[in-house]
């Protein structure tokens, strides 16, 4: 993880949730078939309804949302070049922008989010600025449930996002910002691959009220009914959450993992212990130590401000002579809520003993000796922590074994754990082998429909994980294989066969669809036959704008829409007219007149509210 190396650039501000929380429940969505849950004779308006009803039983608190993720308030905070934090550089200040759809592969349980985007910027246009294009996609990791106690829902939890971007799709615009200056000569070195970004998102408040918590009886119900009332009085009413973020920009160097990080993992030994000290990621440079405490250390109220563990000392720990190497101590002032977001969760110490501490695994103490975190020294992490499979033969999943926080390059053993979709119960395990350049390749089953889970546990026959995936303690890889469906692609390409098998599903699940294009109107969706085309081509998947949002369109499904999509546009106006088994599910809805094929893309902002181009809504 490249962010724990000089140069750094540091942003902190916020960021906002909109994800539609329905298919979040068993009794709306089943994630194995990758269909909305409606139950013969329930309609779709039905279903709807029943979301709604289930803000104030279940806790539904967002049927309406968009999957929409943006920083609003962010900003660049300092950059260091290796003399300490600064906050004078022509680049601080410089806003931060991020439009993104939130998407968790298994939608019921916290392990598999995702941000899928398509750039990220630092800076404004005609100024010092960076513009990364997405690569791949920002993974969800490390997740601390414990970090906030007075959190409200899952308002208590923080997780770390990272991904990395290529130098060949990078622009950067000095104009005068020494860390800029700084990142271009870095990224000319013969090991740099590009740019990693890297945040921490935390103390995430609902309803738009920071006075919840999960500590209090009863808290949230009187904005569940007000949210139940507002959905009942009819349009559009998304609840989105807001959490604070802390940031890092650095170089991504090679043999270095795009997702997560690869540094060196110090570890909880009970990760059930309140407060906990979550897991850390360090790294040694010559005679200094630099650790992402990003997510490891917790607030203790409202207020923000820091637990205080005193004074933390790092040890080496050699394990075969049995001594240990004292190699530096960091005072509460270094760790605190100011020196938090000043540096992003980052600190770092000069050290002694760095020969010793290069070989031996780490423990981070407190003054009295007790243990915070240990060094997990054999880490394997998936170069896809999520991955998507259609139905079919089998596919590959790839793991790369590390030591140390550097790449293994050697034969070694390794316990594989396959999960449930929960991550609760171990379904197979098997002793495997990496190759001799610490590669993993594991067979993945797409028999059929399913999700799953792979835990790779460093050594032979290693008893299996007592409390299932630890988010703190364990690397992980989920796979989504999603139903050939074909006899859904074998039917006939009728409107009502379309709407039943396919749209009804998007339909029922995403009210905000209303917004620009309705999906009970053949006419319609027959109109924009192009876009939709473009917006559902698996080509697309990693783009922002890709359809469904959720990433769960099947191969039957949607080869039956684009069967239905190239019939001749007669025969649709003359079925839509005939049709009257689905009609536009608001009054306010109604028939419009197909629109004009077209060999591109049109803009966006000529669609809707809903679909418009991010930067300029």
């Amino acid at each position: 993880m490249s962010i724990l190396q000089i140069p750094r650039i540091h942003f902190k501000g916020q960021i906002s949730w909109d994800p539609i929380v329905t298919n979040n429940y068993e009794n709306f969505y089943n994630e194995d078939t990758s269909q909305a849950v409606l139950t013969p004779p329930e309609s779709m308006s039905q279903f709807r309804q029943s979301a709604i009803d289930a803000v104030k039983t279940v806790g539904n608190w967002n049927p309406h949302g968009t999957h929409r993720v943006k920083f609003f308030d962010a900003f660049v905070s300092s950059v260091d070049l290796g003399h300490g934090l600064v906050t004078t550089d022509k680049l601080c200040g410089a806003p931060c922008s991020l439009n993104a759809m939130l998407i968790d592969l298994e939608p019921y349980g916290a392990c598999t989010s995702q941000l899928f985007f398509d750039a990220v910027s630092f800076g404004i246009d005609g100024g010092c600025r960076i513009v990364a294009p997405r690569n791949e996609r920002f993974t969800a990791r490390y997740i601390n449930f414990a970090r906030n106690s007075f959190g409200y829902t899952a308002g208590g939890a923080s997780v770390n996002w990272q991904t990395s971007f290529a130098t060949a799709g990078l622009k950067i615009d000095g104009h005068k910002s020494a860390a800029l200056a700084a990142l271009q000569h870095a990224l000319q070195e013969p090991d740099a691959q590009g740019l990693v970004i890297s945040f921490n998102a935390y103390r995430t408040i609902y309803f738009d009220d920071p006075t919840l918590s999960n500590a209090v009886d009863g808290s949230g119900d009187a904005q569940s009914a007000q949210l139940y009332d507002k959905l009942m009085a009819g349009g559009f009413q998304p609840n989105p959450a807001r959490s604070m973020v802390v940031g890092t920009i650095g170089v991504w160097r090679t043999g270095e993992p795009m997702h997560e990080p690869g540094d060196r993992a110090l570890l909880p030994p009970l990760p059930k212990v309140r407060p906990l000290f979550a897991a850390a990621h360090a790294r040694l440079d010559k005679n200094q130590v630099s650790l992402d405490l990003s997510n490891s250390v917790s607030e203790t109220g409202a207020d923000l401000k820091k637990y205080d563990w005193g004074t933390l000392q790092l040890f080496a720990v050699d394990k075969l002579s049995k001594k240990e190497y004292l190699l530096g101590s960091l005072n509460y002032n270094q760790y605190d809520r100011a020196a938090y977001e000043a540096g992003s969760g980052i600190v770092s110490m000069n050290i002694d003993h760095a020969t010793e501490a290069a070989q031996a695994d780490w423990e981070l103490r407190t003054a009295d000796g007790k243990v915070l975190l240990a060094e997990a020294p054999v880490r394997l992490i998936p170069r896809t922590p999520n991955l998507y499979l259609d139905q079919g033969p089998a596919n590959s999943v790839k793991f790369q074994a590390y030591k140390h926080g550097k790449p293994l390059f050697q034969a070694s053993d390794v316990t594989l754990f396959q999960m449930s979709a929960d991550g609760s119960t171990v379904t197979a395990t098997q002793n495997l082998h990496t190759d001799g350049e610490g590669s993993l390749r594991v067979k993945a089953d797409a028999s059929k429909g399913q999700v799953y889970a792979y835990i790779p546990v460093p050594g032979k026959d290693v008893p299996a994980p007592k409390d299932g995936l630890s988010t703190q303690i364990y690397t992980y890889a989920y796979v989504r294989v999603r139903a050939a469906d074909s006899d859904i692609a074998a039917l006939p390409a009728t409107w009502d066969n379309v709407y039943k098998h396919v749209l009804i599903n998007w339909n029922a699940m995403a009210p905000c669809m209303d917004n620009w294009l309705d999906l009970a109107n053949p006419a319609q969706i027959h109109g924009y036959a192009s876009i939709l085309r473009r917006l559902t081509d698996p080509a697309a998947f990693e783009s922002y704008l890709f359809m469904p949002v959720t990433r769960d369109l099947t191969a039957g499904q949607r080869s039956l829409l684009y069967k239905f999509l190239e019939r001749p546009a007669a025969e649709i106006a003359t079925e839509a007219v005939a049709s009257t088994a689905n009609k536009p599910v608001r009054a306010t809805l109604t028939a419009t007149k197909p629109v004009q094929e077209t060999t591109s893309l049109p803009h966006f902002t000529q669609l809707s509210r809903s679909l418009r181009n991010p930067g300029k809504e």
